[in-house]
């Protein structure tokens, strides 16, 4: 029989570091056996700093090199194709958790060939959903769009909300209240679930439900659709056999309300202090309000370039005017400034 070779200190090291690979859960016992194996000391030493660093390394391998996956929710009306990053997903709704983090280009082409494709990009962050919405019109005027996405903060404890509207600078209210205008960051907001209503002259009122996360800011992008023109019904009069005539019934329809007409009269006739409206992003007319808040019904438009009698009722954002003789509403400081 040929004799059993006789391993060499070292090479029983490097076998060693070979098993630790591959059973990294049994560190201390190999330990142990380099300790008590018949070894000098300097090969101990050797042997003990090699499985140190394997195991360092090992300790790193073992976490989850890919992170947490990123969610997104992609919806629109009417249906639409789905495309991410130039990969065709199907149709809306769309749904997936097994993204990674990161930005994405998303682009949605609807189903009716008549309407107008829309792309947009948004970042994906680790460990949350992002939403997508579009509602698409017949034109890109006539149609609204909003992405709700999330970035992490420096202090995990700190929230924050970033509004990037078209148009820009529109009142902005949080669970009814006013709190000022788009694209400027509104901090130290509650964590949980809050309303978002966004108004501005011109286009269709807005609401949006969002979670707000502690050490995360809530990004809301969002696009508003142009407010329809709609012409105010008449009634059609009809003949009766006794010679008396009777309206039409017509359906019962929201209230258009109609700007007042142009003003002539000259701001020095007007006693000071009087409030001036001022250009709007469209139809240059400002919608006039029941009580201070984007979400009271509006009770007049007026239009840009005339002028109101003023009190001050101590209302941030809004001031007070008497639109129409004894009838008094609120306007959009946005669009109006103050003479005194």
């Amino acid at each position: 029989m040929r004799p059993e070779r006789e391993s060499h200190p070292r090479m029983a090291v490097l076998q060693t570091a070979a098993f630790l690979l591959r059973h990294p859960a049994n560190c201390f016992h190999i330990l142990a056996s380099i300790w008590y194996t018949k070894l000098n000391m300097r090969t101990r030493l050797i042997g003990i700093i090699c499985l140190l660093i394997f195991s360092a390394f090992l300790s790193g391998c073992s976490l989850n090199i890919f992170g947490k996956k990123s969610g997104v929710q992609i919806t629109s009306n009417p249906q639409a194709e789905v495309t991410v990053n130039g990969q065709s997903n199907g149709k809306t709704p769309y749904y997936t958790e097994s993204l990674k983090s990161g930005e994405y280009t998303i682009r949605l082409t609807p189903i009716d060939p008549e309407l107008q494709p829309w792309e947009t990009k948004t970042t994906l962050s680790a460990g949350h959903l992002t939403i997508v919405d579009r509602q698409f019109g017949k034109t890109q005027d006539q149609s609204s769009s909003f992405t709700l996405s999330f970035e992490k903060l420096s202090n995990k404890n700190s929230t924050e909300v970033s509004i990037i509207s078209n148009p820009s600078n529109v009142s902005v209210a949080v669970d009814k209240a006013p709190i000022g205008f788009s694209n400027r960051p509104i901090e130290n907001i509650s964590a949980g679930d809050h309303s978002f209503d966004f108004v501005a002259p011109g286009y269709q009122d807005k609401r949006i439900q969002a979670r707000v996360y502690a050490g995360m800011r809530l990004v809301i992008n969002i696009t508003m659709a142009a407010a329809p023109i709609v012409p105010t019904p008449t009634p059609t009069p009809l003949a009766t056999p006794s010679g008396t005539l009777t309206a039409t019934p017509t359906p019962t329809i929201k209230t258009v309300i109609t700007p007042l007409p142009k003003q002539s009269t000259s701001s020095a006739l007007l006693v000071k202090p009087y409030v001036e409206i001022l250009p709007t992003p469209l139809n240059n007319t400002l919608r006039v309000r029941a009580e201070a808040s984007v979400g009271a019904d509006e009770v007049a438009k007026v239009n840009t370039g005339d002028k109101f009698p003023y009190k001050d009722m101590e209302t941030a954002g809004w001031y007070y005017i008497e639109y129409l003789k004894d009838q008094w509403g609120y306007v959009s400081s946005q669009y109006a400034k103050l003479v005194k």
